[in-house]
Protein backbone atom coordinates (compact mmCIF):
# COMPACT_ATOMS: atom_id res chain seq x y z
CA UNK A 1 0.00 0.00 0.00
CA UNK A 2 0.98 3.57 -0.77
CA UNK A 3 0.12 4.87 2.34
CA UNK A 4 1.68 2.42 4.53
CA UNK A 5 4.85 3.05 2.67
CA UNK A 6 5.26 6.55 3.05
CA UNK A 7 4.79 6.16 6.44
CA UNK A 8 7.77 4.78 7.85
CA UNK A 9 10.26 5.90 10.53
CA UNK A 10 12.86 6.00 8.00
CA UNK A 11 10.65 8.95 5.95
CA UNK A 12 9.80 11.01 8.97
CA UNK A 13 13.29 10.80 9.56
CA UNK A 14 14.60 12.46 6.52
CA UNK A 15 11.22 14.71 6.38
CA UNK A 16 12.94 15.94 9.77
CA UNK A 17 15.99 16.64 8.25
CA UNK A 18 14.60 18.19 5.41
CA UNK A 19 12.35 20.31 8.04
CA UNK A 20 15.59 21.56 9.66
CA UNK A 21 17.12 22.47 6.20
CA UNK A 22 13.89 25.10 5.75
CA UNK A 23 14.16 26.34 8.93
CA UNK A 24 17.63 27.13 8.51
CA UNK A 25 16.33 28.81 5.47
CA UNK A 26 13.93 30.65 7.17
CA UNK A 27 16.37 32.26 9.87
CA UNK A 28 18.23 33.78 6.91
CA UNK A 29 15.33 35.02 5.68
CA UNK A 30 14.42 36.62 8.63
CA UNK A 31 18.01 38.02 9.04
CA UNK A 32 17.63 40.02 5.88
CA UNK A 33 14.42 41.08 6.72
CA UNK A 34 15.47 42.55 9.76
CA UNK A 35 18.30 44.60 7.98
CA UNK A 36 15.84 45.96 5.48
CA UNK A 37 13.90 46.85 8.29
CA UNK A 38 17.21 48.61 9.74
CA UNK A 39 18.02 50.25 6.49
CA UNK A 40 14.54 51.60 6.40
CA UNK A 41 14.81 52.68 10.31
CA UNK A 42 17.55 54.42 9.88
CA UNK A 43 16.47 56.64 6.24
CA UNK A 44 13.39 57.57 8.60
CA UNK A 45 15.78 58.91 11.04
CA UNK A 46 16.86 60.89 8.65
CA UNK A 47 14.14 62.16 6.31
CA UNK A 48 12.53 64.20 9.19
CA UNK A 49 15.78 65.73 10.18
CA UNK A 50 16.98 66.86 6.65
CA UNK A 51 12.98 68.26 6.57
CA UNK A 52 14.18 70.56 9.88
CA UNK A 53 17.09 71.70 8.21
CA UNK A 54 14.80 73.14 5.23
CA UNK A 55 14.19 77.13 4.93
CA UNK A 56 11.17 77.80 5.58
CA UNK A 57 10.22 80.03 2.94
CA UNK A 58 11.47 77.43 0.04
CA UNK A 59 7.96 75.84 -0.11
CA UNK A 60 9.13 73.32 -2.58
CA UNK A 61 11.80 71.62 -1.16
CA UNK A 62 9.74 71.55 2.15
CA UNK A 63 7.32 69.76 0.34
CA UNK A 64 9.41 67.20 -1.12
CA UNK A 65 11.36 66.71 1.90
CA UNK A 66 8.31 65.73 4.06
CA UNK A 67 6.57 63.74 1.10
CA UNK A 68 9.93 61.68 1.24
CA UNK A 69 9.60 61.73 4.97
CA UNK A 70 6.34 60.50 4.94
CA UNK A 71 7.45 57.62 2.30
CA UNK A 72 9.72 56.24 4.38
CA UNK A 73 7.76 55.93 7.15
CA UNK A 74 5.27 53.69 4.98
CA UNK A 75 8.73 52.21 3.81
CA UNK A 76 9.24 51.14 7.49
CA UNK A 77 5.70 50.27 8.24
CA UNK A 78 5.66 47.64 5.23
CA UNK A 79 9.34 46.26 6.38
CA UNK A 80 7.67 45.51 9.31
CA UNK A 81 4.65 43.96 8.58
CA UNK A 82 6.44 41.64 5.81
CA UNK A 83 8.61 40.60 8.57
CA UNK A 84 5.66 39.53 11.07
CA UNK A 85 3.99 37.79 8.58
CA UNK A 86 7.17 35.85 7.57
CA UNK A 87 7.52 34.96 11.46
CA UNK A 88 3.92 33.96 11.13
CA UNK A 89 4.21 31.63 8.47
CA UNK A 90 7.83 30.03 9.57
CA UNK A 91 6.69 30.02 13.03
CA UNK A 92 6.67 26.25 13.33
CA UNK A 93 9.44 24.45 15.23
CA UNK A 94 9.99 20.88 15.79
CA UNK A 95 11.47 20.51 19.20
CA UNK A 96 12.29 16.85 20.16
CA UNK A 97 8.68 15.75 22.12
CA UNK A 98 7.10 16.45 18.38
CA UNK A 99 10.04 15.00 16.83
CA UNK A 100 9.75 11.69 19.26
CA UNK A 101 5.71 11.70 18.59
CA UNK A 102 6.08 12.15 15.13
CA UNK A 103 8.21 8.70 15.21
CA UNK A 104 6.25 7.11 17.54
CA UNK A 105 2.65 8.14 14.74
CA UNK A 106 4.20 5.54 12.22
CA UNK A 107 3.94 2.84 14.19
CA UNK A 108 0.78 3.08 15.30
CA UNK A 109 -0.41 4.44 11.78
CA UNK A 110 0.91 1.20 10.45
CA UNK A 111 -0.66 -0.89 13.00
CA UNK A 112 -4.15 1.27 12.33
CA UNK A 113 -4.06 0.88 8.76
CA UNK A 114 -3.58 -2.71 8.09
CA UNK A 115 -6.10 -3.32 11.66
CA UNK A 116 -9.08 -5.45 9.46
CA UNK A 117 -11.51 -3.79 12.35
CA UNK A 118 -10.68 -0.11 10.73
CA UNK A 119 -13.07 1.03 9.05
CA UNK A 120 -12.99 2.41 5.27
CA UNK A 121 -14.23 6.03 6.67
CA UNK A 122 -11.61 5.90 9.09
CA UNK A 123 -8.59 5.02 6.46
CA UNK A 124 -10.20 8.34 4.28
CA UNK A 125 -9.91 10.44 7.08
CA UNK A 126 -5.94 9.71 7.74
CA UNK A 127 -5.33 9.61 3.56
CA UNK A 128 -7.07 13.17 4.56
CA UNK A 129 -4.66 14.05 6.18
CA UNK A 130 -1.46 12.91 3.88
CA UNK A 131 -2.33 13.84 0.87
CA UNK A 132 -3.06 17.24 -0.79
CA UNK A 133 -4.45 15.91 -4.20
CA UNK A 134 -4.47 13.13 -7.19
CA UNK A 135 -4.66 13.37 -10.84
CA UNK A 136 -6.03 10.80 -12.70
CA UNK A 137 -4.98 10.60 -16.26
CA UNK A 138 -7.11 7.86 -18.10
CA UNK A 139 -5.33 5.74 -20.85
CA UNK A 140 -8.28 3.51 -22.56
CA UNK A 141 -5.50 2.19 -25.54
CA UNK A 142 -3.60 0.88 -22.72
CA UNK A 143 -6.02 -0.55 -20.01
CA UNK A 144 -4.24 1.79 -17.51
CA UNK A 145 -4.69 4.78 -15.24
CA UNK A 146 -1.77 6.78 -14.39
CA UNK A 147 -2.46 8.58 -10.82
CA UNK A 148 0.07 11.96 -9.75
CA UNK A 149 0.14 12.44 -6.23
CA UNK A 150 0.73 14.93 -4.23
CA UNK A 151 1.37 14.84 -0.89
CA UNK A 152 0.78 17.37 1.75
CA UNK A 153 4.53 17.81 2.25
CA UNK A 154 4.89 18.69 -1.64
CA UNK A 155 6.23 15.38 -2.63
CA UNK A 156 4.83 14.25 -5.93
CA UNK A 157 4.73 10.53 -6.68
CA UNK A 158 3.32 9.13 -9.97
CA UNK A 159 1.51 5.50 -10.08
CA UNK A 160 -0.08 3.25 -12.55
CA UNK A 161 -2.44 1.17 -12.17
CA UNK A 162 -4.87 -1.67 -14.17
CA UNK A 163 -8.35 -0.52 -14.73
CA UNK A 164 -10.99 -2.16 -13.33
CA UNK A 165 -12.70 -4.53 -15.30
CA UNK A 166 -16.51 -3.49 -16.40
CA UNK A 167 -19.41 -5.48 -15.09
CA UNK A 168 -19.37 -7.84 -17.87
CA UNK A 169 -15.79 -8.62 -18.44
CA UNK A 170 -16.09 -9.67 -14.09
CA UNK A 171 -18.24 -12.16 -14.61
CA UNK A 172 -16.58 -13.33 -18.37
CA UNK A 173 -15.46 -17.03 -18.55
CA UNK A 174 -11.73 -17.61 -18.22
CA UNK A 175 -9.82 -18.05 -21.54
CA UNK A 176 -8.22 -21.27 -20.16
CA UNK A 177 -11.97 -22.92 -19.58
CA UNK A 178 -13.09 -22.20 -23.23
CA UNK A 179 -10.21 -24.01 -24.50
CA UNK A 180 -10.36 -26.68 -22.45
CA UNK A 181 -14.23 -27.06 -23.70
CA UNK A 182 -13.00 -26.90 -27.12
CA UNK A 183 -10.49 -29.79 -26.05
CA UNK A 184 -13.59 -32.32 -24.60
CA UNK A 185 -15.70 -31.56 -26.65
CA UNK A 186 -13.73 -34.19 -29.02
CA UNK A 187 -14.53 -36.87 -26.87
CA UNK A 188 -17.36 -35.74 -24.29
CA UNK A 189 -20.99 -34.35 -24.63
CA UNK A 190 -22.63 -31.37 -22.30
CA UNK A 191 -23.35 -32.96 -19.45
CA UNK A 192 -19.98 -34.65 -19.42
CA UNK A 193 -18.22 -31.51 -20.56
CA UNK A 194 -20.26 -30.29 -17.12
CA UNK A 195 -19.05 -32.65 -15.23
CA UNK A 196 -15.86 -32.86 -15.55
CA UNK A 197 -15.36 -29.29 -14.97
CA UNK A 198 -16.93 -29.34 -12.08
CA UNK A 199 -14.87 -32.09 -10.59
CA UNK A 200 -11.71 -30.00 -11.48
CA UNK A 201 -13.05 -27.26 -9.69
CA UNK A 202 -13.41 -24.72 -12.30
CA UNK A 203 -16.20 -22.06 -11.98
CA UNK A 204 -18.46 -20.62 -14.23
CA UNK A 205 -17.85 -16.65 -14.73
CA UNK A 206 -21.23 -15.93 -13.24
CA UNK A 207 -19.64 -16.98 -10.06
CA UNK A 208 -18.15 -13.50 -9.75
CA UNK A 209 -21.52 -11.74 -9.34
CA UNK A 210 -22.20 -11.39 -5.38
CA UNK A 211 -24.13 -14.00 -3.62
CA UNK A 212 -23.26 -16.98 -6.71
CA UNK A 213 -20.21 -18.41 -5.14
CA UNK A 214 -21.86 -21.54 -4.81
CA UNK A 215 -22.49 -21.46 -9.03
CA UNK A 216 -21.82 -24.99 -11.08
CA UNK A 217 -21.17 -25.51 -14.67
CA UNK A 218 -24.81 -27.04 -16.26
CA UNK A 219 -25.05 -28.68 -19.74
CA UNK A 220 -27.01 -25.06 -20.44
CA UNK A 221 -24.39 -23.25 -19.86
CA UNK A 222 -21.48 -25.61 -21.65
CA UNK A 223 -24.06 -24.77 -24.55
CA UNK A 224 -24.40 -21.18 -24.22
CA UNK A 225 -20.56 -21.02 -24.23
CA UNK A 226 -20.36 -23.24 -27.19
CA UNK A 227 -22.28 -21.06 -29.22
CA UNK A 228 -21.09 -17.43 -27.86
CA UNK A 229 -17.45 -18.45 -29.02
CA UNK A 230 -18.30 -20.00 -31.90
CA UNK A 231 -16.93 -23.66 -31.48
CA UNK A 232 -17.57 -26.75 -33.58
CA UNK A 233 -19.99 -28.73 -32.20
CA UNK A 234 -19.38 -32.79 -31.43
CA UNK A 235 -21.90 -33.22 -34.35
CA UNK A 236 -19.25 -31.51 -36.97
CA UNK A 237 -16.70 -32.99 -35.07
CA UNK A 238 -17.69 -36.72 -35.45
CA UNK A 239 -18.75 -36.04 -39.01
CA UNK A 240 -15.46 -34.97 -40.14
CA UNK A 241 -14.22 -38.33 -38.32
CA UNK A 242 -16.51 -40.55 -40.88
CA UNK A 243 -19.01 -41.26 -38.31
CA UNK A 244 -22.44 -42.28 -40.05
CA UNK A 245 -25.92 -41.16 -39.35
CA UNK A 246 -28.18 -44.18 -38.15
CA UNK A 247 -29.98 -44.00 -41.63
CA UNK A 248 -26.75 -43.58 -43.49
CA UNK A 249 -25.31 -46.71 -41.49
CA UNK A 250 -28.51 -48.77 -42.55
CA UNK A 251 -28.05 -48.04 -45.87
CA UNK A 252 -24.03 -49.28 -45.61
CA UNK A 253 -24.83 -52.47 -43.79
CA UNK A 254 -27.77 -53.25 -45.69
CA UNK A 255 -29.94 -53.55 -42.22
CA UNK A 256 -32.71 -51.61 -40.75
CA UNK A 257 -32.36 -48.47 -38.29
CA UNK A 258 -33.70 -50.83 -36.06
CA UNK A 259 -30.86 -53.41 -35.97
CA UNK A 260 -28.11 -50.53 -36.42
CA UNK A 261 -29.39 -49.57 -32.77
CA UNK A 262 -29.47 -53.20 -31.40
CA UNK A 263 -26.13 -54.11 -33.14
CA UNK A 264 -24.65 -50.89 -31.39
CA UNK A 265 -25.98 -51.72 -28.18
CA UNK A 266 -24.11 -55.07 -28.32
CA UNK A 267 -21.01 -53.49 -29.52
CA UNK A 268 -20.94 -54.99 -33.10
CA UNK A 269 -20.56 -51.37 -34.08
CA UNK A 270 -19.18 -48.21 -32.14
CA UNK A 271 -21.81 -45.66 -31.24
CA UNK A 272 -21.09 -42.08 -30.26
CA UNK A 273 -23.19 -39.86 -29.14
CA UNK A 274 -23.40 -35.92 -29.76
CA UNK A 275 -25.67 -35.20 -27.47
CA UNK A 276 -28.22 -36.49 -24.94
CA UNK A 277 -30.42 -38.41 -27.48
CA UNK A 278 -29.03 -38.80 -30.41
CA UNK A 279 -25.31 -40.32 -31.60
CA UNK A 280 -23.12 -40.98 -34.35
CA UNK A 281 -22.08 -44.33 -35.87
CA UNK A 282 -18.61 -45.84 -36.45
CA UNK A 283 -18.37 -48.13 -39.00
CA UNK A 284 -15.11 -50.23 -39.01
CA UNK A 285 -13.24 -50.24 -42.51
CA UNK A 286 -13.24 -53.91 -42.60
CA UNK A 287 -14.35 -57.07 -41.37
CA UNK A 288 -18.10 -55.73 -41.84
CA UNK A 289 -20.47 -57.14 -39.17
CA UNK A 290 -22.70 -59.39 -41.43
CA UNK A 291 -26.50 -59.66 -40.78
CA UNK A 292 -27.65 -63.10 -40.00
CA UNK A 293 -29.92 -64.71 -37.92
CA UNK A 294 -30.46 -64.55 -34.52
CA UNK A 295 -32.58 -67.00 -33.61
CA UNK A 296 -29.32 -69.17 -33.97
CA UNK A 297 -26.62 -67.01 -33.62
CA UNK A 298 -27.46 -64.88 -30.37
CA UNK A 299 -26.17 -61.04 -30.36
CA UNK A 300 -24.57 -61.29 -27.38
CA UNK A 301 -22.41 -64.29 -28.45
CA UNK A 302 -21.68 -62.44 -31.44
CA UNK A 303 -20.08 -59.52 -29.72
CA UNK A 304 -18.37 -61.75 -27.23
CA UNK A 305 -16.64 -63.68 -30.12
CA UNK A 306 -15.75 -60.19 -32.00
CA UNK A 307 -14.46 -58.43 -28.95
CA UNK A 308 -12.61 -61.95 -28.61
CA UNK A 309 -10.87 -61.91 -32.09
CA UNK A 310 -9.97 -58.17 -32.03
CA UNK A 311 -8.17 -58.77 -28.52
CA UNK A 312 -6.47 -62.12 -29.86
CA UNK A 313 -2.67 -61.08 -31.53
CA UNK A 314 -2.32 -62.30 -35.07
CA UNK A 315 -0.22 -65.28 -35.94
CA UNK A 316 1.46 -65.66 -39.13
CA UNK A 317 0.89 -68.63 -41.14
CA UNK A 318 3.85 -70.28 -42.76
CA UNK A 319 3.54 -68.85 -46.04
CA UNK A 320 3.82 -65.24 -44.59
CA UNK A 321 6.86 -66.58 -42.53
CA UNK A 322 8.52 -67.38 -46.34
CA UNK A 323 8.16 -71.90 -45.78
CA UNK A 324 6.89 -72.92 -48.93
Amino acid sequence: MLIAEQMTPAAVELALEVRKEIQARHEEADRLRCRAIERAQTEAELAPRRFMLVDPSNRLVADTLEGEWNEKLRTLASAREERERGREHDQFILDKAVHERLVAMTADFDELWKDPDTPSRERKRLMAHIIEDVTLLKLPAEGTTRLHIRFKGGKIQTVTTTNPKSSAQQIKTKPSIVELIDKLLDDYIYPEIAEILNEQGHRPGGSARRGCDNARFTPLKVAYLIHEYKLRSRYDRLRQRGMLTRQEAAAHLNISEQTVARWAKYGLITRHAYNGHYSLYEIPDGDLPRKQCSRWNQLEDRAAARRQTQTEPKTSTGEERGVV
